[in-house]
């Protein structure tokens, strides 16, 4: 086994994401270090963001090298996104001095896309399946 391999297995991330992971890291205790963390928590939200609009036009193509670099992208997006909506939440918290909006806030980012994928998840599943039995009345 190839130790790229072993590091996928261990970790459940290849080398590229744990290097994209250690970079991001890297940036923001330099804009820690630097006072400029507001303009690299920017950049790392607008680089999020560009990431995420190239993964949804590149996945429309279903074949070739578009679907792989779609399936890379949905990949990097999946493994960034709670990095990134914490750091737009610490962002917002340096405009918005509310505590119970920045919590709402925090929830949306956080929990809004697991619930939607789920509420899409039993929405085409309760239209597909059929009844098992019949109700007599």
């Amino acid at each position: 086994m190839k130790w790229q391999q072993r590091i996928r297995v261990a970790t459940g991330m290849s080398c590229l994401q744990i290097m994209l992971h250690l970079l991001v890291v890297a940036l923001l205790v330099m804009g820690w270090l630097s006072n400029t963390m507001v303009r690299v928590g920017l950049g790392l939200c607008t680089l999020y963001a560009v990431t995420l609009m190239l993964m949804l036009v590149f996945q429309r193509h279903a074949e070739g090298w578009r679907r792989e670099f779609a399936d890379l992208l949905e990949e990097l997006t999946t493994a960034w996104y709670f990095g990134a909506s914490l750091i737009a939440i610490w962002l917002l918290s340096r405009v918005v001095h509310n505590n119970f909006l920045l919590a709402v806030a925090g929830l949306a980012l956080l929990a809004g896309p697991a619930l939607v994928s789920l509420l899409i998840k039993d929405r085409r599943r309760s239209g597909d399946l059929p009844a098992k039995h019949s109700v007599r009345r």
